[in-house]
């Protein structure tokens, strides 16, 4: 990182606060009575590709076939508020939330595992509209009761599944579509079963074939379609040196792959088991009379049945910070924390608070959970390019070629067999060294800019906080740009803003 780049950052915080206490005052948005905004995003704006965000989850529908569907259920209501103050859940997946008529339909199967379901349709063409589910509304508050959520993934790891998929109701799943089902001791009663994957990144398309969204009953099978269905994918780009460059990578990932799913290691790891991927605590909610009691764990979307050594990981809520280290040892405060300034030590109780809480999870699942803790503990070189393959947000082919060049230089160190089946040359390897730099350089300063500007890698903002954080994105832009502009043009630093303005 170039010395100009990095005293812009460290003194990015003090900025930040400076401007902060001078921001004015937001008031509260009142409600507003316009029916439409049912049906587009209301809860919050987007720093950038604003146009984008807005169109995915746009979906119009039938607000009275809604509310009668509820009435059934209670009494009659508006907004599924019951006249004897009940309440229903009314979910209708948005049309970016994954394979339409799939996505609900196994949503729905998931929950049966939870919240009890009243209602639901995955046909579009019914009343409403759009597809929907109507669901019991669980009491309580959010807690950190990480010895619970401990117990519900034990549960979770102890149901193995006999394919990778999503669950399904069987009667729900369409003909045509392939399916296993449940082992007998999880399902006696032959209700569920295993089918195709509605991941948003196996929606099928004319490129994709239906063999490769599922279902998988190999690993083998699970990781190669990953990979087939991004070169797929590639075929409706013109041929230009980032295509070729990604389509080469994937070949060699394709080669790589099966000695992977045979490594003794992975296959211990590599049952088919069903994981919630977004454990944050507006997710979870606990009993309002028993804190230590969770009534309910929502947002099962995108949960689907993959092995084990991709789902297992900290939940959201209890990621580690940056430089947490996995083991026994006890997380502290930085040896050099009487030295820090008022606002750095803040930040330092917090890391080491997070951390403490991500180190109680690590080692009640060595205790309570090991094979969850034995998957969390696999190492990154052998697990890392099954989730590669596609590339990230940013477009960057970095973490794809990392993992197949780590694996070509340590493959005998790993106990593959044989010799590494990919290479890579001197001038490939100096090409991504320089490329590796450039990525954790963007990465640092994304980060850095996030942190600052409360938002999340999309840009996402409060719409209570968006005219005060689009006017600090937009001043801490103007000043980045100005500190670049003596090694960089304005239109370079501008490229490398994670949020330019419009």
């Amino acid at each position: 990182m170039t010395g100009v780049v990095q005293g812009f950052f460290v003194n990015l915080n003090r900025t930040f606060q400076t401007v902060q206490n001078n921001k004015p005052m937001v008031e509260t948005i009142e409600p507003l009575d316009n029916r439409d905004d049912l049906f587009r995003y209301t809860s919050g704006r987007w720093l950038t590709n604003e146009t984008h965000h807005l169109e995915q989850p746009f979906v119009k529908f039938d607000v009275n076939s809604l509310c009668a569907l509820a009435t059934g259920i209670s009494t009659k209501a508006f907004l599924l508020t019951m006249n004897d103050g009940n309440e229903v859940i009314a979910k209708i997946p948005c049309p970016n939330s994954g394979t339409p008529l799939l996505t609900t339909a196994s949503e729905v199967a998931t929950l049966q595992f939870f919240p009890e379901v009243y209602v639901w349709c995955s046909d579009p063409t019914n009343p409403v509209g759009a597809e929907y589910i109507l669901m019991e509304k669980i009491l309580g508050e959010r807690y950190k009761l990480i010895d619970r959520i401990l117990q519900m993934e034990k549960e979770l790891e102890s149901c193995r599944f006999p394919a990778y998929g999503s669950l399904f109701l069987r009667d729900s799943l369409l003909s045509g579509y392939r399916h296993y089902s449940l082992f007998s001791d999880l399902d006696p009663t032959g209700m569920f079963c295993i089918g195709p994957s509605c991941n948003r990144a196996y929606s099928t398309s004319a490129e994709i074939p239906s063999s490769d969204i599922g279902p998988w009953t190999s690993t083998l099978e699970f990781a190669l379609c990953a990979a087939r269905r991004e070169l797929a994918l590639l075929k409706r780009y013109s041929d230009d040196q980032s295509v070729d460059e990604y389509s080469e990578l994937l070949q060699k990932a394709l080669l790589i792959l099966p000695a992977l799913t045979h490594n003794p290691h992975v296959v211990k790891a590599a049952g088919s088991i069903i994981w919630h991927t977004d454990l944050h605590l507006g997710n979870i909610y606990v009993s309002a009379e028993h804190r230590a009691l969770i009534e309910g764990v929502i947002d099962w979307q995108s949960a689907q049945a993959s092995p084990l050594f991709i789902q297992a990981h900290f939940p959201e809520f209890l990621r580690p910070p940056k430089d947490y280290s996995p083991g026994t040892e006890i997380p502290a405060l930085p040896d050099n924390y009487e030295e820090l300034d008022a606002t750095q030590k803040e930040a330092a109780r917090k890391a080491q608070t997070l951390a403490v809480q991500s180190k109680y999870y690590e080692m009640s699942c060595l205790v309570y959970n090991k094979p969850v803790y034995n998957a969390m503990r696999l190492d990154r070189r052998l697990w890392e390019p099954f989730t590669c393959c596609q590339l990230p947000s940013s477009g960057s082919m970095v973490p794809l070629r990392n993992s197949l060049i780590r694996l070509s230089q340590d493959w005998v160190l790993l106990g593959l067999p044989g010799s590494c089946p990919v290479a890579f040359n001197e001038e490939e390897l100096r090409r991504h060294t320089e490329q590796v730099r450039l990525y954790h350089d963007s990465r640092y300063s994304r980060d850095i800019v996030k942190d600052q500007l409360g938002t999340d890698d999309s840009g996402w903002v409060p719409l209570e906080q968006w005219e005060s954080t689009n006017k600090l994105n937009k001043y801490l832009f103007d000043m980045y740009v100005e500190a670049m502009s003596e090694e960089t043009p304005a239109e370079g630093a501008a490229q490398r803003w994670p949020f330019p303005p419009g």
